[in-house]
């Protein structure tokens, strides 16, 4: 026990006790030799003698225990104190109807095996692991409560990034859509310019040249009337006034009639020229227009295929950020499962070596009984053994040899059976020990199959959940991709109905059909940097 270790630990104390234990020890082998020698004399003695000495062996082991010193006495004390049976007494008072009530319960106790105690301190392990456990499931909660708050502000940059990209590609289009607007106008007024200026010059021109004519004409006409005059001349002289007057008169009305005729022919090639120059003119800009009306057209293509890409690379972004959040969730679980299960297994060892240490103990307890429990067993028996044989000499006279030997046979066989309660109670602690050594090592290996298949229950279901997501995203993107067919639809539509109503506004003719089915390459025009070759989404 502690306390004989600390006492032993005292150098005046340990230098005396021990050689007076080991002399009383060999007086009380002597007094046990003694007694064997006492009944060896009741063979020959009165019982009076014997009863002398056996008063007399008896006072000299009441010498001898007095004899103990006090340091050993109390350590005795302890041993015996350990193993005594105590009584613990509660008293509980309680009022019930205004009447003081008084119980008491009584439980009778055994030193180190007290199971009350015992359970106290199950229960208060319990409770520490209990809270262990629950700080565990705190810190848990903490972990992933700021694992959601990380994938949701990740969620929401993603989101701004994507709104960032879509508003800087629209605007970016709108600003090559307004420029191509501005180039529009600007060759269309130049156009316009241009055409005013030819028309006043193919006027002026055409005007020019109908004078020379009109003028050459009129010449003409001067020299018919020059020739008629010629020609009366030659008439005889009484008829020459008559036949010039007549013929003059008409050849006025006939020279009118031709100087009119001619003037609205010239006035007819004028208007003739200048509707063919401005029919021209508008053709060219129906033919600006539309070559415009291409270029916007495949700019809203180009922003179209564009926009189609983005929305394929957001969704392909989204679907890899939420497959990453997943896996890191999956990954928080697998790391709180792995620290949860060391938890427990540390909990479980924990309690299999408190299991253990109470066993040994309880052995070490088992083991300081067994001697004096056999002890006191010898004794008695052998009293019991040396009554039998006194008894018996009432039967008949044996030699005190026979009794001595029989004696010793009995303690010899006594030794035996000590010898073998101790080796049974060796067995059986060894037994015990290797049972619940057993029992600890299968209910550890039960707990690791049992944490085995969680993890491997966690992987799979963290499987399941990301095909079921790629799934998903697969649904999305081919849904997304059947919406794409209508889109295109529509807004060919739209180019469409745009083509017609500038062919309505500005007229079908056949210079525009011959343009419609030129090379789009070979048009050359100022217009924004974003060209016509622009590649398209293989969608489109």
């Amino acid at each position: 026990p502690p306390r004989v270790e600390k006492a032993s630990r005292r150098p005046p104390a340990s230098a005396t006790d021990a050689p007076v234990g080991r002399r009383r020890k060999e007086v009380s082998d002597t007094e046990s030799v003694s007694t064997l020698d006492s009944v060896g004399s009741r063979t020959s003695g009165s019982d009076k003698e014997n009863r002398k000495e056996d008063w007399e062996a008896t006072k000299e082991k009441e010498r001898s225990a007095n004899n103990v010193p006090a340091i050993r006495k109390k350590a005795l004390m302890t041993q015996n104190a350990a193993v005594r049976p105590k009584t613990l007494k509660r008293t509980r008072k309680f009022v019930i109807d205004g009447v003081v009530m008084t119980t008491t319960t009584s439980k009778v106790i055994y030193g180190d095996l007290d199971e009350d105690k015992q359970a106290k301190d199950y229960h208060f392990l319990r409770k520490q692991e209990l809270r262990e456990l629950k700080m565990l499931q705190k810190m848990e909660n903490k972990q992933f409560q700021d694992l959601d708050m990380k994938e949701e502000f990740a969620r929401e940059q993603q989101q701004k990034k994507f709104d960032q990209e879509l508003t800087t590609l629209l605007r970016d289009y709108d600003n090559d859509l307004e420029a191509l607007n501005r180039t529009q106008k600007q060759q269309v007024e130049k156009a316009e310019q241009q055409q005013d200026l030819d028309l006043k010059y193919a006027s002026r021109r055409i005007r020019t040249e109908q004078e020379r004519e009109l003028k050459a004409f009129r010449e003409s006409l001067k020299n018919e009337a020059k020739l008629l005059k010629q020609e009366v001349e030659l008439m005889p002289k009484e008829k020459r006034k008559d036949m010039f007057r007549v013929r003059k008169e008409k050849m006025d009305l006939d020279q009118a009639e031709k100087e009119r005729l001619f003037v609205e022919k010239l006035n007819e090639q004028h208007e003739l020229s200048m509707k063919r120059l401005s029919d021209s003119h508008r053709e060219k800009i129906a033919l600006l227009e539309k070559q415009f009306l291409q270029q916007k057209q495949q700019l809203l293509r180009a922003r179209e295929a564009a926009l189609w890409e983005l929305e394929e690379r957001h969704l392909h972004e989204k679907h890899q950020l939420a497959k990453k959040q997943l896996k890191d969730c999956f990954f928080l679980q697998r790391h709180q499962m792995l620290i949860r299960h060391e938890k427990e297994l540390e909990q479980v060892k924990r309690l299999n070596l408190r299991r253990e240490d109470e066993l040994l103990k309880r052995q070490a307890l088992e083991r300081r009984q067994l001697p004096k429990r056999i002890r006191s067993e010898m004794k008695t028996r052998e009293l019991m053994f040396k009554e039998s044989l006194r008894i018996s000499l009432h039967g008949g006279p044996d030699s005190p040899d026979e009794d001595k030997d029989r004696l010793r046979k009995f303690q010899e066989a006594e030794k035996k059976r000590y010898k073998a309660e101790h080796q049974r109670q060796e067995l059986k602690h060894r037994r015990q020990l290797e049972e619940l050594k057993a029992a600890a090592d299968a209910t550890i290996k039960e707990l690791e199959q049992l944490q085995n298949e969680k993890r491997k229950m966690l992987m799979e279901h963290e499987t399941q959940k990301l095909k079921q997501l790629d799934d998903e995203h697969g649904s999305e993107l081919r849904e997304w991709k059947a919406n794409l067919k209508p889109r295109k639809q529509k807004l060919e539509e739209d180019f469409a109905r745009q083509c017609e109503e500038q062919e309505r506004f500005y007229g079908t003719s056949t210079f525009l059909n011959e343009y419609a089915n030129m090379d789009r390459e070979q048009v050359t025009l100022q217009g924004p940097p974003r060209t016509l070759d622009t590649s398209y989404h293989p969608s489109y």
